[in-house]
């Protein structure tokens, strides 16, 4: 049985996850399986892949799932599929750490009631114009942490500290699950469940009520090709909630909050002003001035249908600005590396990734080195 299993599941329009398999079959040692799982796409579409997968059991390709199936589902179908102790989910123009399975290995011996290993994965969009300057920070402490769960509880569903998203680096996509705890989270769900065009944020509200220990890497271990997010014509399963994914990320996230919430017997009590703040900041995140005003029409009327939304409402006065500011910001700032979002001539996630890999601290230094400790 593998140490870790890597989930692609690839969507209609996206390209075969080609360099990210070659890296994370790199080593020929690696205890790692890839599953690979594409919607819309036809058998022999894949033709390296295809060879490679025929050359390494470690590669398995799905055959084609159906056209039309949602994200989540294709997700879960994905999952079914894995046998590894830990799993964990990225897409195909995304860049995973290849020593994961040996640092897995290493929180299994030091932290054995750990089933969710995070950290904060680098957010690359491959399209953002080089004429801006843009920082991406880097970590220069790179040791492991046990994580309280009251706090990230907090800082998920009351968004305390979130920017348009609520701080939380566990969960399935660009986090790793022990298998116990995937089995529970998909035997614990119902008819409302993954009813979403965002399943990564459901899974990170699955993953945070069940899990039983939590576990930092303050090493990034990942990159993620982080294209802006596009309003869906998707209603809240919820009737009568108000936030969803017509308006923007943080309606749809926190109606995958409320949702699982609802499911569970719980009520979403994230409506504060943490929340109005974060609706703020993912209107001002938007630099198409007609977007922007739809997006902004959005929230405006989704808080005051919310008990105490008119009073909220004072605090939500998004600025609108035609494109991103600079930053221009390099260097050592307390304990983060601030360097060029472009450093070595990066433009995507896989890119930036392979470059910014060769100034982070090698996973064997952690593993061989460094005890995990309370953070």
């Amino acid at each position: 049985m593998p140490k870790l299993s890597v989930c692609i599941p690839v969507e209609p329009g996206q390209p075969a996850p080609t360099h990210l398999v070659n890296r994370l079959l790199e080593a020929p040692d690696s205890s790692v399986e890839v599953i690979v799982a594409a919607c819309g796409t036809p058998k022999g579409a894949w033709p390296y892949l295809e060879a490679r997968a025929a050359a390494d059991s470690r590669l398995r390709i799905l055959p084609p799932a159906p056209e039309g199936l949602s994200a989540a589902n294709l997700w879960i179908g994905t999952l079914a599929a894995t046998t590894g102790d830990w799993v964990s989910l990225v897409s195909p123009e995304d860049m995973l750490q290849a020593d994961l399975p040996r640092l897995l290995a290493h929180v299994e011996e030091t932290h054995p009631d750990a089933d969710a290993l995070g950290w904060n994965a680098f957010a690359i969009d491959p399209d953002a114009p080089r004429r801006i300057a843009t920082t991406v920070a880097v970590p220069i402490v790179h040791h492991i942490a046990e994580i309280d769960k009251a706090r990230m509880l907090e800082a998920f569903f009351q968004w305390a500290g979130s920017q348009n998203t609520p701080r939380m680096p566990f969960g399935l996509y660009h986090g790793a699950v022990r298998r116990p705890l995937v089995e529970t989270i998909l035997s614990s769900t119902g008819r409302l469940s993954w009813l979403t065009p965002l399943p990564r944020w459901e899974w990170a509200a699955r993953v945070l009520i069940f899990s039983q220990g939590f576990v930092l890497s303050h090493r990034p271990l990942s990159a993620i090709s982080a294209t802006p997010f596009l309003p869906v014509p998707i209603p809240s399963a919820l009737e009568g909630f108000p936030f969803d994914a017509r308006i923007g990320l943080t309606a749809a996230i926190a109606e995958v909050q409320a949702r699982v919430l609802h499911e569970l017997g719980a009520n979403w009590a994230g409506f504060n002003a943490d929340f109005v703040k974060a609706c703020t900041i993912d209107c001002m995140r938007e630099h198409d001035e007609a977007a922007f005003e739809r997006r902004g029409q959005g929230y405006f009327e989704a808080i005051h249908r919310m008990p105490g939304g008119a009073a909220l409402a004072e605090r939500f006065r998004p600025q609108y600005f035609p494109e991103p500011p600079e930053d221009k910001r390099r260097g050592l700032h307390a304990q983060m590396l601030l360097v060029d979002r472009f450093i070595g001539n990066a433009q995507t996630a896989q890119e930036f990734f392979d470059v910014v890999e060769s100034i982070l601290a090698p996973v064997f230094v952690i593993t061989d080195f460094l005890p995990i400790k309370d953070d």
